[in-house]
């Protein structure tokens, strides 16, 4: 994963101005990557953090948002229960902590995963839009805020 992200900073890093900060916004979008590597990529790169940060934090909302609708849009009634261990665990996961848990443990289990659990569950898309918005927009600044001081902390 190292190398990868060096790859990513070394790419983006060649970049034009502009180009730069839309590679910035494609990778969060990206599940997996999303803000909580696009905006550590942007401050190694050192742009200003607050763009880097609300850039990170547009994207990965957009895409989040893209995938709740689509997939609430060819949602059916879930008339059949899924009976695998994954699914299981899941919906359990969802029954102890509901959709703000499920969102705020975005960066462990990725927001989109996060998302597709909670619509499993049968919550309403504008529910989980709404606290998407709120865990993407909390864990940014604290992976902004505390990348910054980990930089700083190395530079002394």
């Amino acid at each position: 994963m190292e190398n990868f992200l060096q790859d990513i900073i070394l790419y983006i890093n060649e970049l034009d101005t502009v180009l730069q900060y839309i590679g910035i916004f494609v990778i969060s979008m990206v599940p997996f990557l999303e803000s909580y590597v696009a905006i550590p990529v942007g401050i190694a790169l050192d742009f200003p953090p607050v763009p880097i940060i609300l850039i990170g934090i547009i994207g990965n909302v957009l895409s989040v948002i893209i995938l709740i609708w689509i997939i609430d849009k060819f949602r059916k009634p879930n008339k059949e229960k899924k009976e695998s261990n994954r699914w299981r665990r899941a919906q359990s996961f969802f029954q102890k902590y509901g959709v703000p848990g499920v969102s705020l443990a975005g960066p462990l289990i990725g927001y989109h995963i996060a998302a597709l659990i909670a619509l499993g569950a049968g919550t309403s898309k504008q529910y989980i839009t709404l606290w998407q918005i709120i865990a993407i927009s909390v864990w940014s600044i604290i992976f902004g805020v505390a990348f910054i001081f980990g930089i700083q902390l190395l530079i002394r």
